[in-house]
């Protein structure tokens, strides 16, 4: 046998290897319901049939499980899974609990409170070491049915032990906290991410807690942006709330009863409309789903900001602007990132450890990069730099393509596909997943793909197409961040972080001006 060729042959099986791993692939899990968690690592999903059955999906070894209900009427969930494929959620007996995969059965977790009637296990950190969730029911028979927001940490031995988080007695407005939902929890156990709602349902907030090694605060940040008054002007406004009964005494059915019924309803919406205007600002953002990242820097949800219009005799409040868009809280440190020029169209299902983040319109995936303020249509973005045309590989008649959830370092992308027949029915559904372990990497080197030769950036090297001087580089912002003044014709810019830069240099006598993506 011919060793150089044999050598030359093993060398090209490596190369043929190495770049099918860095394409696109598209594996399919087998299952239509939608996934509710995935690993750090990005290997499992597992979701949940409400009633019908659970699944966890092992993406590296294409291996689909199925767990059964115990019978007609299962309120069982797969709330989030860990590296290793341990899976936390809501038991059959709908108590919070590990599932576990060998013995076909649910290992609820402790809850030391007598009068716990229900609880959920919400997520869990990569390692397993830490659960967030919430228990409730009534442990006190003079008060009234009580949430716990509440975490189990590992021992030693092996086994869980339960922590009551701090439970607020009043919420954002000083009156009784209806209940508080612990939902996310970042990597290292030490922040977590819930909505606290007010005492008439009417309100929410997300609520931060953060562990500083001894004890457990909480701070909700967007309270101030989102009411104008505090407690006291709320209590005031309360107080003037028209009462029902007042207006309405006729019984359903009497002739002047819908009569009555409209008065109250044009007097509430008077008072309404008022209430909103004096103490709202029009600006929040969304408490459901809480969207945050593993490690626990970035939480995603939707602003929006809107007015309303009200005129004598309506009997409810007429909306006259409003809009929506992405933004991003660093929850390291309190920055907040509006992105108003990426309006409808983007509601954002994750964000990675970067702070990308994905959406889908049911036609499409789109991705923005972190620090940019375009976003990528996927689908696009995919056939054209890779020739990979990912509806080829779905169903012909697929009409919807939705987002499910991204790993932390966007390497998997979880969506479903919805495909109907030509009478508009529902023909088949199945949740799928996208691998490409250069994700981020290859959209940030298209999108550095220059517009001239005068200024690109290849790696960690700032590269001009000329001799280069008085260099000044800002971030999004507006801030500089790096100022160069020799003469050059590459500059190191390692001391950049992953972001969206705009660089002005001087190159044969005039102001040149480019923008990078540095990731």
């Amino acid at each position: 046998m011919n060793k150089k060729f044999t050598l030359f042959t093993l060398m090209l099986l490596a190369f043929v290897i190495a770049n099918a791993t860095e394409k696109p692939e598209v594996v399919f899990t087998g299952t239509p319901w939608g996934t509710m968690g995935i690993s750090g690592n990005g290997r499992y999903i597992v979701g949940t049939r409400q009633y019908t059955e659970a699944y966890r999906f092992d993406i590296k070894e294409k291996r689909l499980f199925i767990a059964p209900t115990t019978g007609e009427y299962d309120d069982m969930c797969f709330a989030d899974v860990t590296d290793e494929g341990m899976i936390v959620g809501k038991s059959s007996e709908m108590m919070p609990a590990i599932f576990n995969t060998q013995l076909m059965e649910w290992e609820h977790l402790p809850v030391p409170h007598t009068g716990i009637t229900e609880g959920y296990a919400n997520e869990v950190t990569p390692d397993g070491k830490t659960i967030v969730g919430y228990v409730m029911g009534s442990i006190d028979p003079t008060k009234p049915y009580t949430v716990f927001p509440c975490i189990w940490r590992l021992q030693a031995d092996g086994t869980y032990e339960y922590e009551d988080l701090p439970n607020p007695d009043t919420d954002f407005f000083g009156t009784k906290t209806q209940f508080i939902s612990t939902r996310t929890i970042s990597e290292d156990g030490n922040t977590i991410v819930g909505v606290m709602v007010e005492k008439k349902g009417r309100f929410y907030q997300p609520i931060i807690y953060r562990y500083n090694g001894s004890e457990w605060t909480y701070e909700m940040p967007f309270v101030e942006l989102t009411f104008k008054g505090g407690p006291a002007e709320y209590a005031e406004w309360m107080a003037q709330e028209p009462n029902m009964y007042d207006y309405i005494d006729a019984q359903p059915g009497d002739p002047d009863y819908m009569d009555q019924v409209e008065e109250y309803q044009a007097i509430y919406t008077k008072w309404q409309y008022d209430f909103w205007t004096a103490f709202r600002t029009g600006f929040e953002v969304t408490s459901v789903p809480i969207i945050t990242s593993t490690n626990g820097k970035w939480l995603a949800p939707m602003a929006t900001e809107a007015t309303w219009g009200w005129k004598e005799g309506d009997l409810t409040i007429r909306q006259e602007s409003s809009k929506s868009y992405p933004m991003l809280y660093n929850l390291e440190t309190g920055e907040i990132t509006k992105f108003e020029d990426i309006k409808s169209g983007f509601y954002t299902y994750g964000v990675s450890n970067d702070g990308d983040m994905i959406s889908s319109d049911g036609n499409d995936f789109y991705i923005k990069p972190a620090g940019a303020t375009q976003k990528i249509e996927l689908c696009d973005w995919l056939k054209n730099e890779y020739g990979f045309d990912l509806r080829a590989e779905l169903p012909s008649n697929t009409e919807y393509i939705d987002c499910n959830t991204i790993a932390p370092d966007m390497s998997v992308i979880v969506g479903c596909y919805r495909s109907v027949t030509p009478e508009g029915e529902l023909d088949s559904k199945e949740v799928f997943c996208i691998t490409f372990p250069n994700f981020m990497s290859s959209i940030m080197e298209t999108l550095n793909t220059p517009v001239n030769d005068s200024i690109t950036l290849a790696g960690d090297e700032l590269r001009f197409g000329a001799e280069a001087t008085g260099i000044s580089i800002y971030d999004m912002a507006g801030k500089m961040v790096l100022n160069h003044e020799g003469n050059v014709a590459n500059l190191n810019v390692s001391n950049l972080g992953k972001g969206v830069y705009v660089v002005k240099a001087q190159i044969g006598g005039t102001t040149a001006t480019g923008k990078i993506y540095k990731y």
